[in-house]
C-alpha cells in the first residue's frame, strides 16, 4: 500500500472567492470552489480528503492527504491554466510523511469535520414522501440526527450522542472510538455539480466537528479509510481525520 503524506497548501481567500464567482461555484463553505481549483491546478495528484483551516480572514490554508507528494510538487511547478488559478495557491505545497505502519493499539487524538448523513433506498424514500409532502421523493440522504428523531417516536435524544454513534459505526473494524465530543454544528448550503443540467445543484445540511481519541484496530483498513475520508462529501472538504499522537 502506498504510504500517506500530509499536505499543507496556503490559500489566497480573495483569489478563491474570485475563482468561485467566476466559475459559478460559490457556496457557504467554499467546498465546491476549492474542489474545482484543486482538480484544475493539480489534477489527479490533488490532495483528498482535505479540510480548510483559517487563522483569520487573510490567512487560510488547506490540509489534505496524498499518496503522490512528488507528483503534487511537480504539478505545482507547472504554470496554471490562468492567473487567477495560480493566485489561489500562491506557495508550493509543504509535505510531511505520515506513519508507514499504523500499528494496532496505537492511540491518536483526532478532529474531523463531517456531514453526518444516512442514505435511504427507494422504498424508504417513497414512504417518507407519502408521510411528508414537503420531502422530495428523490432525496437520498438525511441528517443522522433527523433520522434518529424519526425512529425515537417522541423520545428525547441528544444530537451529540447520535453523531458520536454515527462516527463509531464508520470506524468499525478499523479503529475503536475511545472518546468523542461534539465541538460545533452549523447548517450550510453547498454547491454541487448539476451533471450537465443548466440549473444549479445545491445540497443543504449540517456540518459537524468532532474531537476525541481513537485506537487503531486494523492498520491497513485504517490507512485505507484515511485516504477515503469519513462519510460523504469527502471531495468537498469533509471527512478528513486530522491526527496527533495521544499520550
Amino acid at each position: 500500500m502506498t504510504a500517506l503524506s500530509l499536505v499543507r497548501l496556503a490559500i489566497d481567500p480573495a483569489a478563491l472567492a474570485d475563482f468561485g464567482a467566476a466559475q459559478g461555484a460559490s457556496d457557504d463553505c467554499n467546498g465546491y470552489a476549492i474542489h474545482l481549483a484543486l482538480r484544475w491546478r493539480y489534477g489527479q495528484t490533488a490532495p483528498q480528503p482535505f479540510c480548510l483551516r483559517m487563522s483569520d480572514l487573510r490567512h487560510v490554508h488547506l490540509l489534505g492527504y496524498t499518496t503522490s507528494p512528488e507528483q503534487l510538487s511537480e504539478a505545482h511547478s507547472l504554470p496554471g491554466t490562468n492567473d487567477l488559478l495560480e493566485r489561489v495557491f500562491p506557495d508550493a505545497p509543504v509535505v510531511r510523511a505520515m506513519p508507514r505502519i499504523w500499528a494496532p493499539g496505537a492511540r491518536y487524538r483526532f478532529e474531523v469535520r463531517v456531514r453526518p448523513v444516512v442514505r435511504y433506498g427507494s422504498r424508504i424514500r417513497q414512504l417518507r414522501a407519502a408521510a411528508d409532502g414537503a420531502w422530495q421523493r428523490n432525496a437520498r440522504e438525511v441528517d443522522a440526527f433527523v433520522a434518529a428523531c424519526e425512529r425515537a417516536s417522541g423520545q428525547r435524544i441528544a444530537r451529540e450522542d447520535v453523531y458520536r454513534e454515527w462516527l463509531r459505526s464508520r470506524l468499525e473494524n478499523k479503529a475503536e472510538l475511545e472518546h468523542a465530543h461534539l465541538v460545533s454544528t452549523h447548517r450550510v448550503r453547498s454547491r454541487r455539480s448539476s451533471h450537465g443540467r443548466s440549473e444549479h445543484a445545491y445540497v443543504e445540511g449540517v456540518e459537524a466537528v468532532l474531537r476525541g481519541t481513537l485506537r487503531v484496530t486494523d492498520g491497513p483498513l485504517f490507512e485505507a479509510y484515511l485516504k477515503r475520508g469519513v462519510g460523504r462529501h469527502a471531495a468537498f472538504g469533509n471527512g478528513m481525520l486530522l491526527l496527533s499522537p495521544s499520550s
